[in-house]
């Protein structure tokens, strides 16, 4: 299926032919811009012997065992200091061998830290300690053992270089298109390995956030970081872990826990700069006896330039103002109690709200137009250590997704023609209530198994005040089962297994396996990955139920999972006392039943549209890195992305994915309190769909650097400095819609 903005260029392409031979009537389209929840859960590490394992980033192998630190998915996992790994990303191919990590609710989870230093190991090879993960399989376990091909931004990275929203940190991570329609705020997409991006979940903490009416993530281009601890950005198919809309991958944010601070502590801070925009937020985190708890707010107001040629042609004047206003606040906190030694409770909360008053497409600005997304989510948890051999955990959550659409499109079609705009207006609404059932089995020294239930129950209705009242309601409900395997049949050979089946009550259920093995080469610490896995993606509610008058676009209820064969292989070796390390990945995707609208012209309606399960879509490629420690204050990572993304049935690119991609970042600390920052990306060789004809073409290369200064004055307060585009560049992150142009910013934090 095309991306929703492309959708609705093409609607509007068609709506002004159609004004041009008869007068508008009450047509309406409910714009699905990109909505998501946040949640949180605490589940704590046991502490077990495991293999010698190499850790992801920059450098380094465990030369001899160790002991997994206690840690929980929703606390900081242990980390080296700044200097100590790469500045920005630890990215792995996954290849070491090592005993999954059970889950305790009993565990002591450790706090933030940046002192952690590396140290020799008895061969003199440096050791680092192992990143811990969530996302691949639904357990804390060194990222090593997960054979998935997994970034981490942790939490030095995400403070360093002070990324304002998710988006910005994404920028950084290899395999990744990431996609704005506009300024910040506007419809955001991530595509892992050029997969479409309703083929990509947000879960927080490990628990699954529910999308939006477009099958995407409705509220991603308005998530925060707050209160986050790491990002973990799998780019590998896990429908097995987390259920439909994994196919291509995972983003996960790790929240910040209390947990072990018993002084608790907070910081407020303030941010200013370019395009008048103003950002302040506060964060508490602690514990007292055995209550625990961490919170964090913020908010944002800035006003980017809307700038418009217009087009002659279609009758559209050009437009110049600070008309797309943008204001977020956001709020992400958790609180837990230890019930018993074995017993823990705990509650996550968040909430979202994101207006932004955009300008519409290059060629057709609507300065009426804006767009309000709401989002609050509350999710209880029990996590209990029945024995040393099995932990049961159960989570709920209710979440609430409302849309207020000011649509752009058809207020254009008004401006292009001379009229007054009258800003059409719909409301949407989407209520999801979900139940997870985990269970963890730790059968052997080598061998454990996950097993579980999980199910959602959605109810949706959309309001239209074009129409006069309600245009859509509905409910949609799956449940599902799943199972996974991890087995160390010999020192340095990891093996994992795993299926689930999903029935959902608008189509026909779906079955997913991974099969997925890691190999450590011990002499050369050459690390070794490879897994393969049958995937799925749900249709979306918009492609099931929503007919639009405009266009039209007619709904078909008889759609099924769009289906993917993808497999990987990947190799890292480090060198020079781990300082140095190379890595290479090969992806290969096979899509089926790819969703995809087809001209159905109706009397009347000559071009109506219809989504249909009609495209063979294959998606391949490398991920190269490297990452380079010269020196223990400098740090260096380099990743190339190849990508060939075909549509099969007609041999042309798919849209927005480009097919050479570099990112680099370093971080450098010339004075214990100065840290130094740079990133950029350079987007070479994607095609897009012409803003005024909709005719796929060649779109304009860019890049983007990035860079920031953080001082620590005392331990109380420290201030920055950032810059973004600071080549000025003008650029189009989607054709027809312009990113910002170079900007400053400088902050200030109070610790206390």
């Amino acid at each position: 299926m095309q991306h929703h903005s492309l959708r609705l260029r093409k609607l509007h392409r068609r709506a002004l032919l159609l004004l041009a031979l008869t007068p508008l009537t009450g047509a309406s389209f409910a714009a699905q811009p990109t909505t998501t929840a946040s949640t949180t859960v605490p589940a704590s590490a046991n502490t077990q012997p495991v293999s010698p394992v190499i850790p992801s980033g920059v450098t380094g192998a465990q030369s001899s065992p160790s002991e997994v630190t206690p840690v929980s998915p929703s606390q900081p996992a242990p980390k080296a200091s700044a200097t100590e790994k790469s500045a920005a990303t630890k990215t792995t191919t996954t290849a070491t061998p090592g005993k999954k990590s059970g889950t305790s609710a009993t565990a002591s989870k450790s706090t933030t830290s940046t002192t952690e230093e590396t140290v020799p190991t008895e061969t003199g090879v440096r050791e680092l300690p192992p990143i811990y993960v969530t996302a691949p399989t639904r357990d804390t376990q060194p990222l090593d053992t997960t054979a998935t091909t997994t970034t981490v931004l942790d939490h030095d990275d995400l403070e360093n270089n002070k990324y304002a929203l998710l988006p910005d940190a994404l920028q950084s991570v290899p395999g990744l298109a990431v996609v704005t329609s506009g300024m910040p705020g506007a419809q955001t997409s991530v595509f892992i390995h050029g997969l479409e991006a309703r083929q990509t979940l947000v879960t927080v903490d490990g628990r699954r956030q529910p999308p939006g009416f477009s099958g995407a993530d409705d509220n991603l281009a308005n998530l925060t970081l707050d209160n986050v601890d790491q990002v973990e950005v799998v780019r590998t198919p896990v429908t097995t872990a987390q259920g439909g809309g994994a196919m291509g991958g995972v983003i996960n944010l790790v929240s910040l826990s209390g947990k072990g601070i018993t002084t608790p502590e907070g910081d407020a801070w303030f941010e200013a700069g370019s395009f008048d925009t103003f950002r302040e937020g506060a964060a508490t985190r602690g514990q007292v006896g055995n209550f625990d708890f961490a919170f964090a707010g913020s908010r944002q107001d800035s006003s980017y330039p809307a700038l418009s040629p217009g087009d002659a042609d279609f009758g559209a004047p050009g437009f110049a103002g600070q008309a797309d206003q943008y204001r977020n606040s956001s709020f992400r906190g958790n609180m837990g109690y230890q019930l018993t030694p074995d017993l823990y409770i705990d509650l996550h909360a968040a909430y979202s709200n994101a207006y932004t008053s955009s300008p519409g497409i290059l060629l057709f600005p609507d300065p009426t137009a804006s767009l309000t997304i709401e989002d609050w989510n509350l999710s209880p948890e029990v996590v209990w250590k029945v024995n040393d051999f099995y932990t049961t955990k159960l989570y709920y959550i209710r979440d609430q997704q409302r849309i207020a659409n000011n649509d752009p499109f058809e207020a254009q079609q008004l401006v292009s023609f001379g009229e007054v705009p009258q800003g059409f207006q719909d409301r949407e609404q989407l209520n999801t209530d979900s139940v997870d059932w985990q269970n963890d089995f730790q059968l052997a020294r080598n061998w454990s198994i996950t097993t579980g239930v999980q199910g959602d129950n959605r109810n949706f209705y959309v309001d239209d005040n074009n129409l006069g009242g309600r245009i859509l309601t509905g409910n949609q409900n799956n449940e599902g089962g799943y199972i996974s395997s991890q087995w160390q049949p010999l020192d340095g050979l990891n093996v994992l297994t795993s299926g689930r089946y999903d029935g959902y009550s608008a189509f026909k259920g779906a079955f997913s396996w991974r099969q997925g093995v890691t190999y450590l080469v011990a002499p050369t610490q050459t690390q070794l990955h490879a897994s393969v896995a049958e995937a799925y993606t749900p249709p979306s509610i918009q492609d099931l139920y929503f007919s639009s008058a405009l266009g039209p676009i007619l709904a078909n209820p008889n759609l099924q999972p769009e289906t993917d064969l993808g497999w990987e292989a990947g190799v890292a070796q480090p060198f020079w006392d781990n300082r140095i390390t190379a890595s290479a990945t090969y992806f290969h995707n096979d899509v089926h039943h790819d969703v995809e609208d087809v001209d159905t012209p109706l009397p009347g309606a000559p071009f109506a549209e219809t989504p249909e399960n009609v495209n063979h879509v294959t998606t391949d490629g490398v991920e190269i890195g490297l990452q380079v420690q010269p020196w223990t204050t400098v740090t260096l990572n380099g990743y190339y992305t190849y990508l060939n993304a075909v549509n099969d049935d007609t041999q042309m690119r798919l849209l927005r994915r480009p097919r050479n991609t570099v990112n680099f970042t370093g971080t450098w600390n010339p004075l214990p309190p100065l840290t130094l920052t740079l990133g950029g990306t350079w987007i070479v060789g994607r095609e897009d769909a012409d803003a005024a004809t909709g005719i796929q073409e060649d779109a304009p290369d860019y890049f983007l650097l990035r860079a920031s200064a953080n001082y620590q004055i005392n331990k109380n307060v420290s201030i920055w400095v950032r810059g973004e585009n600071l080549t000025d560049r003008n650029y189009q992150p989607a054709l027809g819609f312009y990113g910002p142009s170079m900007a400053c910013y400088g902050g200030v934090k109070f610790s206390f």
